[in-house]
């Protein structure tokens, strides 16, 4: 997730015909706002007792409550959390699902931890007054969106 989720892109040529691809920023002002919006979100997690890390790199071992804030400038741009489980669950049921065991008791605990803390962390954002979502994102199905 790093930031970009889906960057929104818009296509045109350039002055030698090539096709160009061009990212749409949200105004500044907008990411702003969602920038202040996820550092509440973070404090509300972290109040309520999660790990919580913000906007990192990919050096970064991912665990616990990652908050981030993605710049489009269309439906896709906003603010994202996502549940991480520990890189070795996370390591051992990709290893599973990719040796076809995905009904391996190791993919299912994975599988039901990353369910139940998409639940859990809808429902504390809630009770924290956020109007958090599931982001119905086909790419990442526990991303959750914090409206504004």
């Amino acid at each position: 997730m790093g930031g970009l989720l889906g960057r929104p892109l818009t296509l045109h040529n350039n002055t030698n015909g090539a096709l160009m691809f061009e990212i749409m920023r949200a105004s500044e002002a907008e990411i702003a706002e969602r920038n202040e919006r996820a550092v509440k979100v973070a404090e509300a997690l972290a109040a309520a007792g999660f790990a919580v890390q913000q906007n990192v790199d990919h050096a970064t071992e991912l665990q616990g409550a990652m908050v981030s804030v993605d710049p489009a400038g269309d439906s896709r741009g906003g603010v994202f959390v996502q549940w991480n489980a520990s890189s070795s669950l996370n390591e051992s049921a990709a290893k599973n699902a990719l040796e076809g065991g995905i009904d391996s008791p190791i993919f299912r605990r994975f599988s039901y931890v990353v369910e139940q803390m998409h639940a859990t962390l809808i429902a504390i954002l809630g009770s924290a007054g956020f109007d958090a979502v599931d982001a119905e994102d086909d790419m990442n199905p526990y991303l959750i969106r914090v409206n504004p």
